[in-house]
């Protein structure tokens, strides 16, 4: 990575989601024709410097039948849904697994923390989504500041 880090949830965090996904599902279709998966993601009470009316901020893409479609909205229509308040869902956003499997243990304890306080749900199972697109987060975390 070139040491670009962008705040979290941000218009050019945003940017990067969608590159490194749009990249990642073209490399997939070539490998995996029919591959595919969606995940909506919402943050609320952000920042100001983020969202001066205190609206939440979110993110969505669907990915089917060889087409990426990435918004900044909100939808119902994904596999895996989150939802989380901002502050308290940063330092998950933040935590660099390395590959570690006893690194992913803690950032999987870290979430359940935060559903157990009432901080973050999530509707769906991961555990279904095909083994083959992989893991985004550490990716992610390495250019969220």
């Amino acid at each position: 990575m070139s040491g670009v880090r962008y705040p979290f949830a941000s218009p050019g965090w945003m940017a990067f989601m969608h590159g490194m996904i749009r990249e990642r599902a073209s490399r997939l279709f070539a490998e995996a024709p029919g591959v595919g998966w969606s995940i909506c993601e919402v943050f609320t009470d952000p920042p100001p410097e983020l969202s001066p009316t205190g609206r939440p901020i979110a993110w969505h893409v669907i990915v089917r039948d060889g087409e990426v479609s990435f918004g900044d909205t909100e939808t119902d229509a994904a596999e895996i849904k989150i939802v989380a308040d901002y502050a308290a869902v940063l330092p998950l956003g933040r935590f660099d697994t390395r590959g570690d499997p006893a690194r992913a243990a803690e950032l999987g304890a870290m979430s359940r923390d935060l559903i157990a306080r009432g901080l973050m749900t999530v509707v769906g199972d991961r555990s279904r989504r095909d083994p083959r697109i992989g893991d985004f987060h550490d990716a992610i975390a390495r250019v969220t500041a």
